[in-house]
């Protein structure tokens, strides 16, 4: 539980997806620590395999989970996952397959998987691992849902964030001076969890939070495009609401 209890918004808006029957059919999990994803995942696959399950069966060994790392992130090994995952669940209502250390993976193993990728089973949730995205092919990427897990911001700069919408513009623009020092690699990061909350929001029944997730996805695009820093934070936080 240590993981899900540090990641409390990407632990709240994967559990809303469930509850709301609108899982992903293919995540990917970015964040410098492996071990806690690991956890994370594992956690989530849990969840998942126990929605629908015919019956408890054994709690350690579920044959619908597949794990993949080290050096079974090879061709043969990812050709034999794909064979396996189109196969019906044995007691569960999906089956999982959590690739640890994705970025690993032979260029071989990573393309076999994408046909799978673009036409998933509708039983089939895939959790890929990785420390960042920029290792993977963006074909990969572009398919599945990108979760952020960073602890490296923190822990004050992240609540400012979720108080800037209530802020008067004048507070906005003294703001955006104290963001601009923080690294944009952090800063893109600390904008993901917050686009992670906004969208739960907006699932949950606030519709008016449509425009804070646009602008969040906009200053993330600029950040990656390496567009002026203060530039894009007045944008974001002018705009918010």
């Amino acid at each position: 539980m240590r993981a899900e209890a540090r990641y409390k918004k990407q632990a709240a808006f994967l559990d809303s997806a469930l509850a709301a029957g609108k899982l992903s059919h293919a995540y990917l999990f970015c964040g410098a620590d492996m071990n806690e994803l690991i956890l994370f995942a594992d956690g989530f696959a849990k969840k998942i395999l126990a929605k629908g399950a015919a019956h408890e069966g054994n709690s350690k060994i579920n044959p619908d989970l597949i794990k993949i790392s080290g050096d079974a992130l090879k061709i043969e090994n990812m050709r034999n996952l794909i064979s396996e995952l189109y196969l019906k669940p044995y007691q569960s209502q999906y089956k999982v397959a959590v690739i640890e250390s994705f970025e690993a993976a032979t260029a071989e193993a990573a393309s076999s998987i994408l046909k799978t990728l673009e036409e998933p089973s509708p039983s089939t949730v895939i959790i890929l691992l990785a420390k960042n995205r920029q290792s993977l092919l963006p074909t990969i990427v572009s398919r599945c849902q990108v979760l952020y897990f960073s602890g490296t911001i923190q822990k004050g700069s992240d609540m400012r964030l979720s108080q800037i919408a209530g802020s008067t513009d004048a507070e906005k623009l003294l703001a955006v001076r104290d963001f601009s020092e923080i690294e944009s690699a952090e800063l893109q990061s600390l904008f993901e969890d917050w686009l992670l909350t906004e969208r739960e929001a907006m699932i949950g029944g606030q519709p008016e939070k449509f425009s804070n997730v646009e602008a969040l996805i906009n200053s993330i695009g600029g950040l990656k495009a390496n567009l002026n820093k203060k530039m894009v934070l007045e944008r974001l936080f002018l705009s918010c609401s």
